[in-house]
């Protein structure tokens, strides 16, 4: 069990992506995470499939373990009221709803700060809390497009979205770094922060060797598909009589190491080739050439065969054959959690925080809850009576799993 960030009490007031993959992000590491949730029906997510039992969809499993749920109505008085406690006790308050309306339910970073002096406050919006654009809804579609992402990727003939929702999980990431940060300097100081953090700028953070580039010369970079960014025509994803090879050999050491290893050493002689920094003009002549070579054998014969001359490569996977990659299954990068609520399998499996600490993965150990699992506890915590939590879940301000 990772510890990092053990004891900080972090208040998730967040749905649907970016912010419930911040806060996981943080419950991997340590944190004691509250996810408060409308009784009726939760985090969004929860719902977002019929393929499982209700109330638990994998798009909500996959970002909620190591939590616990509290359902509770923050539009009535007594519910916002227990939040409030909360709020007072807590170290973090994570929030993505649009601009202004934590400040209209009276949970703003101002009446936070009031309640909790030394509150870390993040707040994750589509173009931040402030500025002409901020209170325009935003999605991952739509911020890959804002941002310059979608323009950015796909062939030469046709942009492409990113196929996963990089808006959104980059941002989780960037906030979850923010935060991390924040509480350094509370250790140190006391003081506690307003995190301020906006989908398109984490974007274009995300993009920044594309817009370095463009700084610098002025010139929007070519869509290059499944190429590397590098104009090389030793460095590029070719089929094969088997799979699909990926190679990059960007330099003249990597190059001369390619040629040797596929038998191609006149490669190195040809004079549209021997220098690789000034090959670009030829770059299609040497992909086809490195095509007609790679079609011959397996995708995994070359692999090894490039491995072995140190010369980077790898080979195109899917999901399916990446969970049983061998690193993956070294590191424990996945974990397999059994008795999930409201799953029908043995086990499911997790993704961890992708790094580990000590030697030791930063996995979940807990099942994501059921909605209101946690209720009753956590409020027996903030010493609220267990006759006025019955009271509170016949009125309908809590539900109590």
């Amino acid at each position: 069990m990772v510890n990092l960030l053990e004891d900080v009490k972090v208040l998730d007031l967040t749905h649907v992506h970016a912010g419930p993959l911040c806060t996981y992000q943080l419950a991997l590491m340590g944190a004691q995470v509250v996810k408060v949730e409308a009784p009726e029906s939760g985090d969004q997510m929860r719902g977002v499939s019929t393929e499982t039992n209700p109330g638990m969809a994998p798009a909500f499993l996959g970002q909620n373990a190591n939590k616990r749920s509290l359902a509770i109505d923050m539009k009535s008085n007594s519910g916002l009221q227990i939040v409030k406690k909360l709020i007072a006790r807590a170290d973090v308050l994570v929030t993505n709803m649009r601009p202004g309306t934590t400040d209209r339910l009276g949970v703003g970073y101002h009446e936070a700060k009031e309640m909790n002096p030394s509150i870390i406050y993040c707040a994750i919006s589509g173009y931040g809390q402030n500025g002409p654009e901020s209170d325009r809804a935003a999605m991952d579609h739509l911020i890959q497009g804002e941002s310059g992402m979608i323009s950015a990727t796909g062939t030469p003939e046709q942009p492409a979205r990113v196929g996963f929702a990089i808006a959104d999980s980059g941002t989780a990431v960037i906030s979850s770094s923010a935060i991390c940060a924040a509480l350094v300097r509370k250790g140190r100081t006391g003081e506690g922060a307003y995190l301020d953090v906006s989908m398109l700028e984490s974007c274009i953070t995300l993009m920044g060797i594309n817009y370095y580039n463009f700084f610098a010369t002025g010139r929007i970079g070519p869509r290059v598909g499944s190429n590397p960014l590098a104009q090389i025509g030793s460095a590029g994803t070719w089929p094969c009589a088997e799979g699909t090879l990926l190679v990059n050999a960007n330099n003249q050491r990597l190059f001369e190491r390619l040629a040797s290893a596929v038998d191609r050493k006149d490669l190195l002689e040809d004079p549209r080739f021997k220098d690789i920094a000034a090959s670009a003009p030829f770059r299609d002549d040497l992909r086809e050439i490195l095509g007609s070579v790679f079609i011959t054998e397996t995708a995994s014969h070359w692999d090894n065969l490039l491995k072995e001359a140190g010369v980077p490569s790898g080979q195109l996977k899917t999901m399916d054959q990446v969970i049983n990659h061998s690193q993956l299954a070294y590191r424990k990068t996945l974990a397999k959690i059994h008795d999930v609520p409201g799953s029908d399998s043995d086990s499911l499996t997790f993704v961890g925080a992708g790094f580990l600490v000590d030697n030791d993965p930063a996995i979940p150990t807990e099942p994501p809850p059921l909605l209101g699992q946690h209720t009753r506890a956590i409020l027996e915590e903030i010493g609220i009576d267990p006759h006025d939590i019955s009271t509170l879940a016949n009125e309908g301000v809590i539900k109590c799993t």
